[in-house]
This record gives C-alpha cells, sequence and structure tokens, in this order.
C-alpha cells in the first residue's frame, strides 16, 4: 500500500531541495554577473577643462572634482573633430573621422559603416545590460540615435514632459515652443524660473538614477548624456548665483600672430541668437553674459554629476562600477575674439577626460596623450573584454597604472573647411592637427589633392592653451616644421583611410 503521508513529505522535501538549488544557481549567477564591473558612461556636451579640478579656482563643480579625486584626470586629451556629431561617432565606434568618411552634423554612421560595432554594442554582446539616455550620439539635423546599441529603445525624454504640467518648454533641449524668444530668435542665455526637476538635464540625471536601482543586481552599461553647458545657456537661478559677474575676465580678443585665414571662423552658431551682431566681435557686456551663462549651465551639469555618483553610493555600487567622464569637445568662451568650437585650436580640442576605476589608485593626474578614440579601447581592458579588430585608438589601462606612462606620441584631431560641412570635395580643405608633448602643429591641405598645402601652423602652448604667435612664419623653426611634417606623415598614414601628403 502506498504511503500517502511518506509521499507528500517526500514531494515537499523534493521541492524544497529544487527551490534551493535554483535560488542558489540564481544567487550564484547575480554574483558571477555583479563581479563584472558595470560602466556608468557619462557625457557632456560642449565642456572645456575650465574645471576647478583642472586648476580653475573660479568653477564650483565639487561633484566632478570629486569623481577626479577617486581616479585620474587626463589633463592632456583631445577630440578627434571639434564638433558633436564627429566627435561622438569616432569616440562611439572607435574610428576616426576619415575612416568613417563623416565630418558633419547630418550622416548617420551607419549610413557609412552599417556593420560596426558600438562601445555599448560590444558589452551588450559580453552579457552587459546596455542602456542610454540623454545626448550619446548627436541626434537631430537628420541624424538619429543608434537602436543596435541599446538592450532597451533608448529613453525618450518627451515621456516625461508630457507629465508635468505648466512646464516651460524652452527650458528642454528641442521643445522650444514657449521659450523667451526676441524676433523670433532664441535668447542666448537665460536664467530659469522653472524648478530644476523641469530642466532636460535633471529629467535625464533623475531617469538614470531609476535605472541604476533597478539594474543594481545586473552588470550594466549605463550612457548617460546631458546636453549643457551647449547653447543657449539655461540654467536655474541659483546656479547663476554662484558666480560674481563683476569678477568674471574676459579674454584677450587678439589673435595669434601670422595665423592663416582658415585656423578660426565666424562662429554662427552664436550668431543666430538674439542680440549677437552678424559680424566682428561682441562687446563686454554680451561677453561676460555669456561666460556667466556658461559657468551657471556647467554647475547645474555639475549637481546631475553629483546625484549620479550619490545613487551608485546609495545602491552599493560604487566599489564595482569604472565611471568615465568626457566632454565631447572644447569651446572658446571669448578666447582670440572666438566662441564655440569649430576649429583644430587647443581650445576646442582638448576636452575633458575623468576615468573612475575603483580597485585603481585614485587621486592621479596625468599629462600623457590621450586620444578620444582611446576611450573604447581602454573600458575593454578594464572591464577584461577582448578588444574589436577594427579599433583605432590606443588602450589608455598603462597610463591609468602609471601616470607617466605614454602610450601616444601625438593626438590627432582635424577639421574641414569649404562651403558646408556636409561636403562638395572638389575645393575643400581639410586641416589636419597634431599635438605633441609641447607643440600644436597643423596643416592644411586640399581635400582632394592632399600634396598642395595651403596653410601650416605651429604653436607653443608648453605655458598656456593660448597661442600667441604662428612660429611656422620665423625662418628658424624650418627645422623643427619638418620634423613634425614628416611625423604628421608617419602618424597619418597608420590610418589607411586618412588623406596624407605624399
Amino acid at each position: 500500500m502506498i504511503n500517502i503521508k511518506s509521499g507528500i513529505i517526500q514531494g515537499l522535501a523534493f521541492s524544497l531541495l529544487w527551490l534551493s538549488v535554483v535560488t542558489n544557481a540564481a544567487a550564484a549567477a547575480r554574483e558571477n554577473q555583479q563581479k563584472r564591473p558595470n560602466v556608468l558612461f557619462i557625457a557632456v556636451d560642449d565642456l572645456r577643462t575650465e574645471l576647478n579640478c583642472y586648476g580653475m579656482k573660479h568653477m564650483h563643480t565639487p561633484n566632478i572634482d570629486r569623481l577626479a579625486a577617486q581616479g585620474i584626470l587626463f589633463e592632456r586629451a583631445y577630440c578627434q573633430q571639434a564638433v558633436c556629431a564627429p566627435s561622438r561617432n569616432s569616440l562611439m565606434t572607435g574610428l576616426r573621422p576619415d575612416a568613417l568618411g563623416i565630418y558633419d552634423l547630418q550622416t548617420f554612421f551607419r549610413k557609412k559603416v552599417p556593420d560596426v560595432i558600438t562601445i555599448p554594442q560590444h558589452f551588450m554582446n559580453h552579457g552587459y545590460r546596455a542602456e542610454g539616455m540623454g545626448k550619446i550620439y548627436h541626434t537631430g539635423h537628420g541624424n538619429s540615435d543608434d537602436r543596435l546599441s541599446w538592450s532597451i529603445p533608448k529613453w525618450n525624454m518627451n515621456e516625461k514632459v508630457n507629465q508635468l504640467e505648466k512646464i516651460t518648454r524652452g527650458d528642454t533641449v528641442g521643445l522650444e515652443r514657449d521659450y523667451p524668444m526676441i524676433n523670433g530668435l532664441k535668447l542666448p542665455w537665460y536664467s530659469s524660473l522653472q524648478p530644476e526637476e523641469h530642466m532636460s538635464d535633471a529629467m535625464v540625471a533623475d531617469h538614470a538614477i531609476e535605472r541604476i536601482e533597478a539594474l543594481k543586481d545586473s552588470a550594466f552599461f549605463l550612457a548617460v548624456g546631458f546636453s549643457k553647458p551647449h547653447l543657449p545657456f539655461v540654467a536655474p537661478k541659483k546656479y547663476w548665483d554662484l558666480y560674481d559677474p563683476s569678477q568674471i575676465k574676459i579674454p584677450e580678443r587678439t589673435v595669434p600672430v601670422g595665423m592663416p585665414e582658415p585656423a578660426l571662423h565666424n562662429f554662427g552658431e552664436l550668431r543666430n541668437y538674439h542680440g549677437i551682431r552678424d559680424e566682428g566681435p561682441l562687446d563686454d557686456e554680451t561677453s561676460r553674459n555669456l561666460i556667466h551663462g556658461y559657468y551657471a549651465s556647467v554647475s547645474m551639469i555639475d549637481a546631475q554629476v553629483g546625484k549620479l555618483l550619490d545613487a551608485l553610493e546609495e545602491n552599493g555600487l560604487m566599489a564595482n562600477t569604472i565611471i568615465v567622464l568626457w566632454g565631447d569637445h572644447g569651446w572658446k568662451l571669448g578666447d582670440y575674439g572666438g566662441w564655440c568650437k569649430h576649429t583644430n585650436m587647443e581650445m576646442d580640442t582638448n576636452a575633458p577626460l575623468i576615468f573612475s576605476v575603483p580597485w585603481m589608485k585614485q587621486g592621479q593626474k596625468t599629462k600623457s596623450l590621450a586620444e578620444f578614440v582611446d576611450i573604447y579601447p581602454t573600458l575593454c581592458d578594464l572591464a577584461g573584454l577582448e578588444k574589436p579588430s577594427h579599433l583605432e585608438g590606443q588602450s589608455l589601462l598603462p597610463v591609468i597604472q602609471n601616470p607617466r606612462t605614454e602610450v601616444n606620441q601625438v593626438a590627432i584631431s582635424q577639421y574641414p573647411r569649404g562651403r558646408s560641412l556636409g561636403y562638395d570635395q572638389k575645393n575643400e580643405l581639410m586641416g589636419y592637427s597634431i599635438r605633441t608633448g609641447k607643440y600644436r602643429f597643423t596643416r592644411w591641405q586640399m581635400y582632394e589633392n592632399p600634396n598642395e598645402v595651403v596653410a601650416v601652423e605651429l604653436y607653443d602652448h608648453s605655458k598656456s592653451k593660448t597661442a600667441e604667435i604662428n612660429l611656422a612664419t620665423k625662418k628658424r623653426y624650418g627645422k623643427k616644421i619638418s620634423r613634425l611634417d614628416q611625423l604628421m606623415d608617419d602618424e597619418l598614414a597608420k590610418y589607411k583611410l586618412l588623406k596624407v601628403k605624399r
């Protein structure tokens, strides 16, 4: 006769044993997954190295300073082209602008390199949860985000905006219906009366905090992109109040002696705003207001970075999360009388780069040259992933381990000049620029005929980021120029798609 009671007990014991096995397996899976480091990938638009941690003591950036204090700060990191889309496309794919064939804002990179594996896509292919929010790739201007890069569709901020009542839409990127305008033009700066949580970048930060909480038991690659301090300079009043306008210094408007015409530009991006004249330099009052607005916007973004760091700590993730913060390029704040980016000058190509790696030494700074194409292979090494064969940068891991190590002999940037960024290439110039330990050497050559060099620049940046004289106009620098010219050829020749002077 079957013992029903005994059978029930045995069945219950088996169920409990099975439940224990499943639970332990799930716990082990979570533990193994958690051993892999997370990645918090923070992008900031138009952020120059005018931060407290970069020695600019007038800046209120306590949270970015806090990040730098727990990691390594690269003093000489350079983008590959000083404008949003080409810089971001290059960084995210690990390919230089010439390899991508993209120099404009409009071209979606998948149209040129449809099968390229991006940074988040590579992590996703290795079992990571990859999510993005805010400005990571350059969107707009006919460009789009890349759905192949994310585990789920990229978060749409408009859903959050629609939940808010009586919001001043001008305080959110791309929603300008109620933004203060005069004669059909937006104001270039604006002290907002809206609550901070209505700012688009605060919405991005708040959503990122929610996702950190939700993903804390997973291995994640979380990309968080902030749109400020991009124009227009909009921030709540409390951030404007951090700075005394009477203490704001306006840079000298003089351009370097002997600087060729292609080097600078007419900063048309800014001239599209109300109160900005169509030609010539800006007056002191306008310049001071713009600088003040930029500073306020930077401090607002700094506060959002602080919220992300707090979220990692509150969820017990700081000890297992690699953090990288980068600005997509520099920005002129009246330097040389110019504004915006769009040049090969030091002010525009040099941008912030900070890595925080919990198991590495903290509070380091390095003068080693770094390129933004180096970020991709560096993250692979830090996370223990193999590097895709298409990458054109070098891993910065040796520098993170020893800040005196050099992995790059030069940092390469480039910028086109011509009738349009979209390119009719027949009569266009391409300016290639290399940064060495002391000098910036730039060569302007015809795009279709690289042997035709129309201008050369050489600046000594050993003491200042500001260039004072084009040393290429001095005969005594002839040998130095010849050596740098050959060095540029050698470096460009490493990348087969680059147009070189041969």
